[in-house]
């Protein structure tokens, strides 16, 4: 049951995993058994994309300049791949470290399903996911919260560690659009995401 859950929602366990150059802790090597587009964390990103097209997408992440509101901005870069065939995700972006010279391990990945005007929808697959979540990290914590002002609504489950902070987070938010996000982050990411 729990196999035909993970094709559903594009979780796929990794039979071999990527090599890294540097230590993950275990908690951390378990999110490595967890695909979005078929990337998962310590993945090259040259795997999946031209490096012609991850350096175009560095470009578009320094001119958006989305993320200047953390103390290092530009500590990892954005690199946004769109749905390819097979995959239920219709978007995901990965997160590589900016480094000299270039490395392409992904440090990050986060993936969007779009449910047009569906969020009992987006809730429904969001708790199906949960269910498999809590199953793998069963030592987690775990928490949920809803936040929601007069431009739409979030809906976020969260899976974590003591001094870790969150690893997971599932979330559905409706605001123009309905969608469920999926992101996956190690601990150095998380802190830069949270790091502002």
């Amino acid at each position: 049951m729990k196999k035909t859950l993970l094709l559903l929602f594009s979780l796929f366990f990794v039979n071999s995993p990527a090599v890294l150059a540097e230590e993950f802790t275990y908690e951390e090597e378990k999110l490595r058994n967890f695909e979005v587009l078929g990337m998962s964390i310590g993945d090259n990103a040259l795997d999946f994309m031209p490096e012609v097209d991850i350096f175009y997408e560095i470009e578009e992440h320094i001119k958006l300049n989305k993320y200047s509101n953390r103390k290092e901005p530009n500590k990892f870069l954005e690199i946004t791949l769109f749905r390819q065939e097979d995959y239920l995700y219709d978007r995901a972006s990965v997160f590589i470290k900016n480094t000299i010279p270039r490395d392409y391990t992904i440090h990050g990945i986060r993936g969007y399903r779009y449910y047009i005007e569906d969020f009992d929808g987006c809730i429904k697959r969001r708790n199906q996911i949960v269910e498999i979540l809590t199953d793998f990290f069963p030592d987690a914590i775990t928490g949920s919260g809803v936040d929601e002002d007069n431009e739409g609504i979030t809906d976020t489950f969260s899976i974590g560690y003591p001094a870790k902070d969150r690893i997971i987070d599932v979330f559905c938010s409706d605001f123009e659009n309905t969608n469920l996000t999926f992101i996956i982050r190690p601990k150095e990411f998380s802190d830069w995401i949270r790091d502002r």
